[in-house]
């Protein structure tokens, strides 16, 4: 096993639009498809400062919603974890974690040992409009073209995305029949690539894109808003992504419809995206948490296994960092970097998989 830790030597330099970055974000798919190079796997050490965690906290009765850094004291693996979460700001903008303890909880359990060791990262957020703070990556028969339906309720191969949060963290409970292969790209990459090619259409990825909220929202909000890919901040590059909430919002009433350039621009940019993405093989027990400003991701089609207990399933969080990479002020209140905020709805962490 390698070392994940790129920031001690990463070099980084200010970022400035229509100029080549240099970040250590801006990784190729041959750099990391030796996924052992960069992983952590956790101890026996490690399980041992989870398992106590989570007695701990279980003492204490504190709720699930609840759970600070503070809350859940981790010894020397709260030092892993700093490194995990400075790799995410000043690194590669990934961290693989393999081996998570599954032997050493039951479901609750489980779910407090992800939820503290998350908290180590960042605050937990809402991840859709029931107030999730946990969510559930699993078919439930979902239509991926439907423009109030989030592709993570599907089993279908979405469109490379970023999500509404600083980190994002996905731990695998079970694999599927087949497919679903965890897909990787940086940002930084495609901005570079692009800029090389196409100026133009990089100058286009610089305005504003309309994006869906998917139907959650409150009484009253409109049912989409507008933001760049490529944004530029206190000399940071950051992207929110082209995911299907773009293709989706232009069948909403009030959103205009894309102008020749931006098409294009929408085009080349996903066709850059595939060809600098990497596939991962995501097992159980492995644990990938990603920086959504140069990160994108998605997974391919899977096909399930037929018993509903050996269904692929995955748990995740949305991490808020406030002291994380600057970003605009828009990436923040246009609901990307701030989570699903309906109005009335309780945080809440369901240890199963609910339809939102």
């Amino acid at each position: 096993m390698g070392d994940f830790r790129s920031f001690k030597t990463a070099r980084r330099e200010p970022a400035t639009v229509m100029r080549p970055i240099i970040d250590p974000a801006g990784w190729t798919a041959d750099e990391l498809k030796d996924v052992s190079s960069w992983s952590y796997r956790i101890t026996s050490a490690d399980a041992d400062d989870l398992e106590a965690a989570v007695v701990a906290v279980r003492s204490r009765g504190v709720a699930m919603v609840d759970i600070r850094k503070d809350d859940f004291l981790l010894g020397v693996f709260a030092d892993v974890l700093a490194d995990v979460r400075h790799e995410l700001m000043d690194g590669r903008g990934i961290v693989m974690m393999h081996d998570f303890p599954f032997d050493r909880f039951d479901r609750e359990g489980t779910a407090i040992a992800y939820i503290g060791l998350g908290a180590h990262l960042g605050q937990t957020m809402s991840q859709n409009k029931l107030g999730h703070i946990l969510g559930h990556v699993k078919d439930l028969g979902g239509d991926y073209a439907d423009a109030n339906t989030r592709g993570y309720m599907t089993n279908a191969e979405m469109r490379f995305h970023t999500d509404a949060c600083d980190y994002v963290g996905l731990l695998c409970l079970q694999t599927p029949m087949s497919g679903g292969a965890s897909r990787i790209a940086s940002s930084v990459t495609v901005y570079n690539a692009m800029l090389a090619r196409r100026p133009e259409l990089v100058e286009a990825l610089c305005g504003d894109y309309y994006r869906s909220r998917s139907g959650e929202i409150s009484p009253g909000d409109l049912p989409y808003f507008a933001q760049p890919i490529f944004s530029f901040h206190e000399g940071y590059f950051s992207a929110t992504g082209a995911g299907a909430v773009i293709d989706k919002a232009q069948k909403l009433p009030g959103v205009p419809t894309f102008t020749p350039i931006q098409k294009e621009a929408i085009e080349a940019y996903r066709q850059t995206v595939d060809e600098v993405a990497l596939d991962i093989d995501f097992q159980r027990g492995d644990i990938q948490f990603l920086n959504n400003f140069v990160m994108l991701h998605t997974r391919r089609e899977y096909r399930d296994w037929p018993e509903p207990e050996r269904k692929r399933h995955l748990l995740r969080l949305w991490l808020y960092d406030p002291a994380g990479r600057p970003i605009p002020k828009a990436q923040r209140e246009g609901r990307f970097g701030r989570g699903v905020s309906v109005k009335g709805v309780q945080r809440v962490a369901p240890l199963e998989a609910e339809a939102a």
